[in-house]
């Protein structure tokens, strides 16, 4: 075979992955779709309340669930009270008061557990 070219490989350099030429974006894209998966999902569930559980368990405090995303981290039988916190609640800046998110609910809940 006379020519220039070599039908195989001779360095790592001139191996072709075409996965290589995805562009930055392609590649976040596909994490993102992936990580959205509901496999992924359900196993940061998981992951997410198999830790709120060691710490509830190692300083012995009850498990007051947030109603708008976080109840299904808590067995309900391990559950003391419900809540209902936004993601914006104490956050600088934020001075709105929802009369619909008091919570007083927990005010007992934390007297009886010292604070």
């Amino acid at each position: 075979m006379g020519g220039d070219s070599d039908p195989f490989p001779v360095s790592v350099s001139s191996l072709h992955f075409p996965s290589k030429e995805q562009t930055i974006s392609q590649t976040l894209s596909s994490l993102r779709r992936s990580a959205l998966s509901i496999t992924n999902r359900l196993q940061s569930i998981e992951s997410d309340a198999n830790f709120v559980r060691e710490v509830a368990d190692y300083y012995d405090l009850p498990l007051v669930a947030n109603e708008r995303c976080g109840s299904w981290y808590i067995p309900p039988e391990a559950k003391a009270g419900s809540a209902y916190f936004k993601s914006t609640d104490g956050h600088t800046g934020q001075w709105d008061f929802s009369f619909r998110r008091l919570n007083l609910q927990i005010l007992p809940i934390s007297r009886k557990h010292g604070g």
